[in-house]
């Protein structure tokens, strides 16, 4: 549990990231690559707040669907009207990996080869392959 500098905010919550085996940050690299800084800046706020938050719950978390899937949820908000997520699952009770960002409009997801991508990575991680660094969660002050 820490506190934010700057902010009395308790931090109730762990965020993780993948790192690939060759070292790229999957959360921070999307983040970096978003095409607007209110898209940055939305994804920073909704962060700060989820690490506060006790119990996650609907709107803002939902597992996927299938058995293929069980046991990875996806972290949900909106941003310039587009919904965006991070796919993911609990490591702990108070521990969160986050495996991938993407936006999901109108049945298209982007990138589009996402479901693969997250069975993937989880994979590598248990494998030993890849490995998670703890997530930095920019302060926005």
């Amino acid at each position: 549990m820490g506190i934010y500098e700057k902010s009395d905010s308790v931090v109730l919550w762990r965020l993780w990231e993948y790192v690939s085996p060759m070292g790229r940050h999957a959360i921070h690299d999307w983040r970096e690559s978003l095409p607007m800084v209110q898209r940055k800046a939305d994804l920073d706020a909704f962060l700060r707040y989820q690490v506060t938050v006790q119990n996650w719950a609907f709107p803002e978390l939902r597992p996927f669907s299938g058995k293929k899937w069980k046991g990875l949820w996806e972290l949900r908000w909106k941003s310039d009207g587009i919904p965006h997520r991070i796919g993911g699952y609990f490591a702990n009770e108070d521990e969160f990996v986050m495996l991938i960002g993407f936006t999901h409009n109108q049945r298209k997801y982007d990138p589009p080869e996402m479901f693969d991508t997250i069975l993937k990575r989880k994979n590598l991680i248990q494998k030993g392959d890849a490995t998670l660094h703890e997530f930095t969660i920019l302060s926005g002050r």
